[in-house]
């Protein structure tokens, strides 16, 4: 005669198996998500890099040799009193980035020229965090040929690694 009549709801036992669906699927969507954000910053450091390049070789149009220091060279003054910059050679959100070891997109970008009179000239990006803002450094110079490695590498050991082509060999 105690019989429960209009009590509506879920069971204890429902409510977990719910709970455990729901962890299952984001268990699965979660690392996917991430490893998106890594791609993702990975082809914005070859663009980036690809940008830079460019520029450098505008910069060599006008002036017959590449920039000695990325900050003054293709920036001037504007960019030096840390206002926006109005470039005549390069991109806007490496206006500090080059010379001040700032991020770009999860990257640190690094320019070092050669011997002067300036003919040569590297760009290396690496992962601020390695694993999670990206897992292969990336180096670029006036040839315009980026290359990769997995890992955190700089330029002595980029140098030699393979293009974007060719999958890529972990750093050093």
């Amino acid at each position: 005669m105690n019989a429960r009549k209009g009590n509506a709801g879920f069971t204890l036992v429902e409510i977990m198996i719910v709970v455990a669906i729901i962890a299952l699927l984001a268990a699965v969507a979660i690392p996917n998500v991430l490893r998106g954000r890594t791609t993702s910053n990975e082809s914005a450091a070859v663009g980036n890099l690809r940008a830079l390049v460019a520029s450098g070789e505008m910069y060599r149009s006008v002036n017959n040799v590449y920039p000695t220091t990325w900050l003054a060279d293709m920036y001037g003054a504007d960019c030096a009193a840390a206002t926006a910059p109005a470039p005549d050679f390069g991109p806007p959100s490496f206006c500090l980035a080059l010379d001040a070891g700032a991020a770009v997109q999860g990257f640190t970008y690094t320019y070092a020229d050669g011997a002067a009179p300036v003919q040569t000239y590297t760009i290396v990006a690496v992962p601020t965090t390695l694993g999670t803002t990206g897992t292969r450094s990336f180096y670029a110079d006036q040839s315009g040929l980026i290359r990769h490695c997995i890992g955190t590498g700089t330029a002595a050991q980029l140098v030699t690694e393979s293009t974007l082509d060719a999958a890529p060999t972990a750093c050093g």
